[in-house]
Protein backbone atom coordinates (compact mmCIF):
# COMPACT_ATOMS: atom_id res chain seq x y z
CA UNK A 1 0.00 0.00 0.00
CA UNK A 2 1.26 3.53 -0.78
CA UNK A 3 2.24 5.74 2.15
CA UNK A 4 0.20 8.53 3.73
CA UNK A 5 1.97 11.27 1.76
CA UNK A 6 0.94 9.61 -1.47
CA UNK A 7 -2.71 9.49 -0.39
CA UNK A 8 -2.54 13.17 0.58
CA UNK A 9 -1.40 14.02 -2.94
CA UNK A 10 -4.14 11.87 -4.46
CA UNK A 11 -6.76 13.64 -2.34
CA UNK A 12 -5.57 17.09 -3.36
CA UNK A 13 -5.14 16.39 -7.06
CA UNK A 14 -7.88 13.89 -7.86
CA UNK A 15 -10.46 13.63 -5.12
CA UNK A 16 -11.18 17.24 -4.18
CA UNK A 17 -12.24 18.23 -7.73
CA UNK A 18 -14.98 15.59 -7.56
CA UNK A 19 -16.86 17.87 -5.17
CA UNK A 20 -17.61 20.04 -8.18
CA UNK A 21 -18.11 17.31 -10.78
CA UNK A 22 -21.62 16.10 -9.84
CA UNK A 23 -23.05 19.49 -10.73
CA UNK A 24 -21.67 19.04 -14.26
CA UNK A 25 -21.92 15.27 -14.82
CA UNK A 26 -24.89 12.93 -14.79
CA UNK A 27 -24.94 9.18 -15.12
CA UNK A 28 -27.66 9.34 -17.74
CA UNK A 29 -27.86 12.46 -19.84
CA UNK A 30 -31.06 11.66 -21.71
CA UNK A 31 -32.84 14.98 -21.67
CA UNK A 32 -35.58 14.67 -24.26
CA UNK A 33 -38.55 16.64 -25.48
CA UNK A 34 -41.93 15.06 -24.83
CA UNK A 35 -44.78 15.32 -27.32
CA UNK A 36 -48.34 13.98 -27.30
CA UNK A 37 -50.21 13.50 -30.57
CA UNK A 38 -54.00 13.29 -30.71
CA UNK A 39 -55.95 12.39 -33.85
CA UNK A 40 -59.72 12.82 -33.96
CA UNK A 41 -62.27 10.97 -36.06
CA UNK A 42 -62.67 13.99 -38.36
CA UNK A 43 -58.92 13.78 -39.30
CA UNK A 44 -57.81 16.68 -37.10
CA UNK A 45 -54.46 16.18 -35.37
CA UNK A 46 -53.20 18.15 -32.37
CA UNK A 47 -49.62 18.05 -31.12
CA UNK A 48 -48.67 19.24 -27.63
CA UNK A 49 -44.98 19.32 -26.86
CA UNK A 50 -42.86 20.34 -23.87
CA UNK A 51 -39.54 21.90 -24.87
CA UNK A 52 -36.67 23.70 -23.18
CA UNK A 53 -36.64 27.04 -25.00
CA UNK A 54 -33.43 28.08 -23.24
CA UNK A 55 -31.63 25.07 -24.72
CA UNK A 56 -33.03 25.92 -28.14
CA UNK A 57 -31.88 29.54 -27.93
CA UNK A 58 -28.38 28.63 -26.76
CA UNK A 59 -27.93 25.83 -29.34
CA UNK A 60 -29.49 27.18 -32.51
CA UNK A 61 -26.96 28.91 -34.80
CA UNK A 62 -29.68 31.02 -36.44
CA UNK A 63 -30.40 32.61 -33.07
CA UNK A 64 -26.77 33.08 -32.10
CA UNK A 65 -26.36 36.75 -32.88
CA UNK A 66 -29.36 38.81 -31.88
CA UNK A 67 -31.70 36.49 -29.93
CA UNK A 68 -29.02 34.79 -27.84
CA UNK A 69 -27.49 38.16 -26.93
CA UNK A 70 -30.89 39.56 -25.94
CA UNK A 71 -31.68 36.48 -23.88
CA UNK A 72 -28.43 36.81 -21.93
CA UNK A 73 -29.20 40.45 -21.19
CA UNK A 74 -32.77 39.69 -20.10
CA UNK A 75 -31.57 36.78 -17.97
CA UNK A 76 -29.25 39.10 -16.07
CA UNK A 77 -32.16 41.43 -15.33
CA UNK A 78 -33.74 38.67 -13.26
CA UNK A 79 -37.10 38.00 -14.90
CA UNK A 80 -40.14 39.69 -16.34
CA UNK A 81 -41.00 43.27 -15.41
CA UNK A 82 -42.69 46.30 -16.87
CA UNK A 83 -39.49 47.67 -18.37
CA UNK A 84 -38.46 44.57 -20.30
CA UNK A 85 -41.87 43.08 -21.13
CA UNK A 86 -41.81 44.11 -24.79
CA UNK A 87 -38.28 42.75 -25.24
CA UNK A 88 -39.32 39.36 -23.83
CA UNK A 89 -42.34 39.36 -26.13
CA UNK A 90 -40.19 40.11 -29.18
CA UNK A 91 -37.69 37.40 -28.21
CA UNK A 92 -40.48 34.81 -28.04
CA UNK A 93 -41.83 35.86 -31.41
CA UNK A 94 -38.41 35.45 -33.03
CA UNK A 95 -37.96 32.00 -31.45
CA UNK A 96 -41.42 30.93 -32.55
CA UNK A 97 -40.75 32.06 -36.11
CA UNK A 98 -37.43 30.19 -36.30
CA UNK A 99 -38.89 27.03 -34.74
CA UNK A 100 -41.73 27.04 -37.27
CA UNK A 101 -39.20 27.17 -40.12
CA UNK A 102 -37.36 24.13 -38.77
CA UNK A 103 -40.35 21.95 -37.89
CA UNK A 104 -41.46 19.72 -40.77
CA UNK A 105 -44.75 17.84 -41.04
CA UNK A 106 -45.18 15.13 -43.67
CA UNK A 107 -48.58 13.94 -44.84
CA UNK A 108 -48.36 10.79 -47.03
CA UNK A 109 -44.61 11.43 -47.30
CA UNK A 110 -45.08 14.95 -48.70
CA UNK A 111 -44.28 18.23 -46.90
CA UNK A 112 -47.41 19.65 -45.31
CA UNK A 113 -47.49 23.39 -44.62
CA UNK A 114 -51.14 23.96 -43.76
CA UNK A 115 -50.86 23.58 -40.00
CA UNK A 116 -51.16 26.00 -37.11
CA UNK A 117 -48.22 26.48 -34.77
CA UNK A 118 -47.83 28.52 -31.60
CA UNK A 119 -46.56 28.63 -28.05
CA UNK A 120 -47.49 31.01 -25.21
CA UNK A 121 -46.01 34.49 -25.20
CA UNK A 122 -45.56 36.69 -22.11
CA UNK A 123 -48.68 38.65 -23.08
CA UNK A 124 -50.75 35.45 -22.87
CA UNK A 125 -49.64 34.40 -19.38
CA UNK A 126 -50.11 35.72 -15.87
CA UNK A 127 -47.07 37.56 -14.60
CA UNK A 128 -46.49 35.03 -11.79
CA UNK A 129 -46.71 32.10 -14.21
CA UNK A 130 -44.27 33.58 -16.65
CA UNK A 131 -41.80 34.69 -13.98
CA UNK A 132 -41.72 31.13 -12.62
CA UNK A 133 -41.17 29.79 -16.13
CA UNK A 134 -38.23 32.16 -16.64
CA UNK A 135 -36.67 31.05 -13.36
CA UNK A 136 -36.99 27.37 -14.37
CA UNK A 137 -35.20 27.83 -17.70
CA UNK A 138 -38.05 28.59 -20.11
CA UNK A 139 -39.72 25.19 -20.22
CA UNK A 140 -42.74 25.87 -22.41
CA UNK A 141 -45.59 23.94 -24.00
CA UNK A 142 -45.66 24.18 -27.78
CA UNK A 143 -48.83 23.50 -29.78
CA UNK A 144 -49.46 22.56 -33.41
CA UNK A 145 -52.61 21.44 -35.20
CA UNK A 146 -53.70 20.45 -38.69
CA UNK A 147 -55.94 18.07 -40.66
CA UNK A 148 -54.97 14.87 -42.46
CA UNK A 149 -55.73 14.77 -46.19
CA UNK A 150 -57.44 11.40 -45.68
CA UNK A 151 -58.03 8.84 -42.93
CA UNK A 152 -55.30 6.62 -44.34
CA UNK A 153 -52.68 9.38 -44.68
CA UNK A 154 -49.47 8.61 -42.75
CA UNK A 155 -48.43 11.53 -40.57
CA UNK A 156 -44.77 12.19 -39.69
CA UNK A 157 -42.81 14.89 -37.89
CA UNK A 158 -39.25 16.13 -37.92
CA UNK A 159 -38.35 18.51 -35.13
CA UNK A 160 -35.50 21.05 -34.98
CA UNK A 161 -32.19 19.34 -34.25
CA UNK A 162 -31.40 21.80 -31.46
CA UNK A 163 -34.02 20.33 -29.13
CA UNK A 164 -32.45 16.85 -29.25
CA UNK A 165 -34.41 13.59 -29.13
CA UNK A 166 -38.19 13.57 -28.75
CA UNK A 167 -40.52 10.98 -27.23
CA UNK A 168 -43.71 11.15 -29.31
CA UNK A 169 -46.73 9.44 -27.74
CA UNK A 170 -50.15 9.00 -29.31
CA UNK A 171 -53.24 9.06 -27.12
CA UNK A 172 -53.72 5.30 -27.37
CA UNK A 173 -50.89 5.50 -26.18
CA UNK A 174 -48.04 4.32 -28.35
CA UNK A 175 -44.59 5.83 -28.05
CA UNK A 176 -41.69 6.16 -30.42
CA UNK A 177 -38.24 7.63 -29.91
CA UNK A 178 -37.30 10.19 -32.55
CA UNK A 179 -33.53 10.58 -32.89
CA UNK A 180 -32.12 14.05 -33.36
CA UNK A 181 -32.79 15.27 -36.89
CA UNK A 182 -34.73 12.13 -37.94
CA UNK A 183 -38.28 11.83 -39.20
CA UNK A 184 -40.77 10.03 -36.96
CA UNK A 185 -42.40 6.75 -37.89
CA UNK A 186 -45.70 7.23 -39.78
CA UNK A 187 -48.90 7.45 -37.73
CA UNK A 188 -52.24 6.71 -39.40
CA UNK A 189 -55.86 6.99 -38.37
CA UNK A 190 -57.20 3.51 -39.16
CA UNK A 191 -60.54 1.90 -38.44
CA UNK A 192 -59.34 0.61 -35.06
CA UNK A 193 -57.94 3.96 -33.94
CA UNK A 194 -54.47 5.52 -34.13
CA UNK A 195 -51.89 3.13 -35.51
CA UNK A 196 -48.13 3.24 -35.95
CA UNK A 197 -47.17 1.79 -39.29
CA UNK A 198 -44.70 -1.07 -39.14
CA UNK A 199 -41.19 -0.38 -40.32
CA UNK A 200 -38.85 -2.87 -41.94
CA UNK A 201 -36.29 -5.06 -40.20
CA UNK A 202 -33.29 -2.93 -41.17
CA UNK A 203 -34.99 0.33 -40.17
CA UNK A 204 -35.88 -1.11 -36.75
CA UNK A 205 -32.42 -2.61 -36.30
CA UNK A 206 -30.71 0.66 -37.23
CA UNK A 207 -32.92 2.78 -34.98
CA UNK A 208 -32.66 0.65 -31.84
CA UNK A 209 -28.99 -0.22 -32.20
CA UNK A 210 -28.28 3.48 -32.45
CA UNK A 211 -30.35 4.13 -29.30
CA UNK A 212 -28.37 1.42 -27.51
CA UNK A 213 -25.03 2.86 -28.64
CA UNK A 214 -25.95 6.40 -27.63
CA UNK A 215 -27.03 5.12 -24.22
CA UNK A 216 -23.39 4.15 -23.67
CA UNK A 217 -21.50 6.73 -25.75
CA UNK A 218 -21.79 9.54 -24.89
CA UNK A 219 -24.76 9.49 -22.51
CA UNK A 220 -24.14 6.50 -20.26
CA UNK A 221 -21.37 7.98 -18.17
CA UNK A 222 -22.10 5.64 -15.25
CA UNK A 223 -21.69 2.59 -17.51
CA UNK A 224 -18.52 4.09 -18.99
CA UNK A 225 -17.00 4.59 -15.53
CA UNK A 226 -17.87 1.01 -14.55
CA UNK A 227 -16.11 -0.34 -17.65
CA UNK A 228 -13.07 1.84 -16.99
CA UNK A 229 -12.99 0.50 -13.44
CA UNK A 230 -12.78 -3.04 -14.83
CA UNK A 231 -10.12 -1.99 -17.31
CA UNK A 232 -7.82 -0.28 -14.80
CA UNK A 233 -7.18 -3.33 -12.61
CA UNK A 234 -6.60 -5.93 -15.32
CA UNK A 235 -3.17 -5.84 -16.95
CA UNK A 236 -3.85 -8.73 -19.34
CA UNK A 237 -6.41 -9.13 -22.10
CA UNK A 238 -7.76 -12.56 -21.15
CA UNK A 239 -8.97 -11.69 -17.59
CA UNK A 240 -10.52 -8.49 -18.90
CA UNK A 241 -12.40 -10.36 -21.63
CA UNK A 242 -13.68 -12.88 -19.04
CA UNK A 243 -15.08 -10.05 -16.91
CA UNK A 244 -16.58 -8.19 -19.85
CA UNK A 245 -18.18 -11.44 -21.05
CA UNK A 246 -19.70 -12.00 -17.59
CA UNK A 247 -20.93 -8.41 -17.50
CA UNK A 248 -22.45 -8.67 -20.99
CA UNK A 249 -24.15 -12.01 -20.27
CA UNK A 250 -25.62 -10.62 -17.05
CA UNK A 251 -27.03 -7.39 -18.43
CA UNK A 252 -28.40 -9.21 -21.47
CA UNK A 253 -30.18 -11.69 -19.19
CA UNK A 254 -31.68 -9.11 -16.85
CA UNK A 255 -32.62 -6.81 -19.74
CA UNK A 256 -34.58 -9.58 -21.45
CA UNK A 257 -36.25 -10.79 -18.25
CA UNK A 258 -37.21 -7.26 -17.26
CA UNK A 259 -38.64 -6.35 -20.68
CA UNK A 260 -40.78 -9.52 -20.60
CA UNK A 261 -41.97 -8.61 -17.10
CA UNK A 262 -40.33 -11.58 -15.34
CA UNK A 263 -37.96 -9.48 -13.21
CA UNK A 264 -39.02 -6.09 -11.94
CA UNK A 265 -37.16 -3.70 -9.66
CA UNK A 266 -38.05 -0.02 -9.09
CA UNK A 267 -35.71 2.46 -10.78
CA UNK A 268 -35.25 4.30 -7.47
CA UNK A 269 -33.49 1.14 -6.28
CA UNK A 270 -31.67 0.27 -9.50
CA UNK A 271 -30.03 3.64 -10.18
CA UNK A 272 -28.41 4.09 -6.73
CA UNK A 273 -27.19 0.47 -6.83
CA UNK A 274 -25.63 1.03 -10.26
CA UNK A 275 -23.78 4.04 -8.84
CA UNK A 276 -22.61 1.96 -5.86
CA UNK A 277 -21.36 -0.78 -8.20
CA UNK A 278 -19.04 1.81 -9.76
CA UNK A 279 -17.72 2.79 -6.33
CA UNK A 280 -17.18 -0.80 -5.16
CA UNK A 281 -15.20 -1.77 -8.27
CA UNK A 282 -13.08 1.36 -7.86
CA UNK A 283 -12.43 0.60 -4.16
CA UNK A 284 -11.27 -2.91 -5.02
CA UNK A 285 -8.86 -1.44 -7.59
CA UNK A 286 -7.30 0.68 -4.84
CA UNK A 287 -6.81 -2.06 -2.26
CA UNK A 288 -5.66 -4.93 -4.47
CA UNK A 289 -3.60 -5.44 -7.60
CA UNK A 290 -4.75 -9.03 -8.13
CA UNK A 291 -7.84 -10.54 -9.74
CA UNK A 292 -9.66 -12.45 -7.03
CA UNK A 293 -11.54 -15.62 -7.96
CA UNK A 294 -14.85 -14.09 -6.92
CA UNK A 295 -14.46 -10.87 -8.93
CA UNK A 296 -16.07 -12.38 -12.04
CA UNK A 297 -19.13 -13.36 -9.99
CA UNK A 298 -19.34 -9.86 -8.52
CA UNK A 299 -19.08 -8.34 -12.01
CA UNK A 300 -21.88 -10.68 -13.15
CA UNK A 301 -24.12 -9.50 -10.30
CA UNK A 302 -23.36 -5.87 -11.11
CA UNK A 303 -24.14 -6.63 -14.76
CA UNK A 304 -27.63 -7.73 -13.70
CA UNK A 305 -28.15 -4.29 -12.17
CA UNK A 306 -26.93 -2.48 -15.27
CA UNK A 307 -29.27 -4.59 -17.40
CA UNK A 308 -32.20 -3.39 -15.30
CA UNK A 309 -31.00 0.14 -15.97
CA UNK A 310 -31.01 -0.57 -19.72
CA UNK A 311 -34.55 -1.91 -19.35
CA UNK A 312 -35.60 1.41 -17.86
CA UNK A 313 -34.37 3.17 -21.00
CA UNK A 314 -36.22 0.76 -23.29
CA UNK A 315 -39.43 1.12 -21.29
CA UNK A 316 -39.20 4.88 -21.85
CA UNK A 317 -38.44 4.51 -25.55
CA UNK A 318 -40.99 1.75 -26.17
CA UNK A 319 -40.70 -1.33 -28.35
CA UNK A 320 -42.61 -1.70 -31.64
CA UNK A 321 -45.32 -4.36 -31.74
CA UNK A 322 -44.56 -7.10 -34.22
CA UNK A 323 -40.81 -6.42 -34.04
CA UNK A 324 -40.34 -6.72 -30.31
CA UNK A 325 -37.47 -9.24 -30.45
CA UNK A 326 -35.71 -7.41 -33.30
CA UNK A 327 -35.75 -4.13 -31.37
CA UNK A 328 -34.59 -5.80 -28.16
CA UNK A 329 -31.68 -7.58 -29.84
CA UNK A 330 -30.63 -4.55 -31.87
CA UNK A 331 -30.68 -2.33 -28.76
CA UNK A 332 -28.38 -4.81 -27.04
CA UNK A 333 -26.09 -4.89 -30.10
CA UNK A 334 -25.80 -1.12 -29.91
CA UNK A 335 -24.96 -1.34 -26.21
CA UNK A 336 -22.21 -3.88 -26.90
CA UNK A 337 -20.70 -1.76 -29.68
CA UNK A 338 -20.71 1.18 -27.29
CA UNK A 339 -18.97 -0.85 -24.58
CA UNK A 340 -16.33 -2.12 -26.98
CA UNK A 341 -15.75 1.47 -28.14
CA UNK A 342 -15.10 2.53 -24.55
CA UNK A 343 -12.60 -0.28 -24.00
CA UNK A 344 -10.89 0.41 -27.32
CA UNK A 345 -10.53 4.06 -26.38
CA UNK A 346 -9.07 3.06 -23.00
CA UNK A 347 -6.54 0.78 -24.71
CA UNK A 348 -5.51 3.53 -27.11
CA UNK A 349 -5.00 6.06 -24.30
CA UNK A 350 -3.58 3.85 -21.53
CA UNK A 351 -2.56 0.60 -23.21
CA UNK A 352 1.04 1.63 -23.85
CA UNK A 353 1.60 2.22 -20.10
CA UNK A 354 0.04 -0.95 -18.71
CA UNK A 355 3.36 -2.77 -18.30
CA UNK A 356 5.15 0.17 -16.70
CA UNK A 357 6.17 -0.17 -13.07
CA UNK A 358 4.45 3.09 -12.16
CA UNK A 359 1.13 2.28 -13.93
CA UNK A 360 -0.72 1.24 -10.78
CA UNK A 361 0.62 4.01 -8.55
CA UNK A 362 0.19 6.89 -10.99
CA UNK A 363 -2.85 5.80 -13.00
CA UNK A 364 -4.85 2.90 -11.56
CA UNK A 365 -5.15 4.17 -7.99
CA UNK A 366 -5.69 7.91 -8.66
CA UNK A 367 -8.19 7.36 -11.47
CA UNK A 368 -10.01 4.70 -9.43
CA UNK A 369 -10.26 7.15 -6.52
CA UNK A 370 -11.85 9.70 -8.82
CA UNK A 371 -14.25 7.14 -10.32
CA UNK A 372 -15.20 5.81 -6.89
CA UNK A 373 -15.87 9.28 -5.51
CA UNK A 374 -18.09 10.20 -8.47
CA UNK A 375 -20.03 6.94 -8.08
CA UNK A 376 -20.55 7.57 -4.38
CA UNK A 377 -21.83 11.10 -4.93
CA UNK A 378 -24.19 9.83 -7.64
CA UNK A 379 -25.49 7.15 -5.29
CA UNK A 380 -26.27 9.76 -2.62
CA UNK A 381 -27.89 12.07 -5.17
CA UNK A 382 -30.09 9.28 -6.53
CA UNK A 383 -31.20 8.17 -3.08
CA UNK A 384 -32.10 11.74 -2.14
CA UNK A 385 -33.88 12.33 -5.45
Amino acid sequence: MPKFGYWSSVARIYFLPVLFLPALLKGHNLETGEAVLTLSADRVWILEMDINLTKYILSNPELADEVRRDYRLLEKEGGLNGDNFNRWELLFIKCETQFRKEMFVLDSGEPFEEFEFWFPHPSELANETYTAMVQQGLHIKLNAAGRLTSRSSPLQFRFPVDIGEVILTTVRPKAQWIMTGEVSQPVTLGGSGIQLERTGFFATFGRYSRIGFIHIVPRGLDHILFLLGLFLLVARIKPLLIQITAFTAAHTLSLGLSIYGLVLLPSNWVEPLIALSITLVAIENVFTDKIRSWRTLVVFLFGLLHGLGFAGVLSEVGLPQGQFVTALISFNVGVEIGQLSVLLFAFVILGAFRNKGWYRKRLTIPISCLIGAVGLVWAIQRVVA
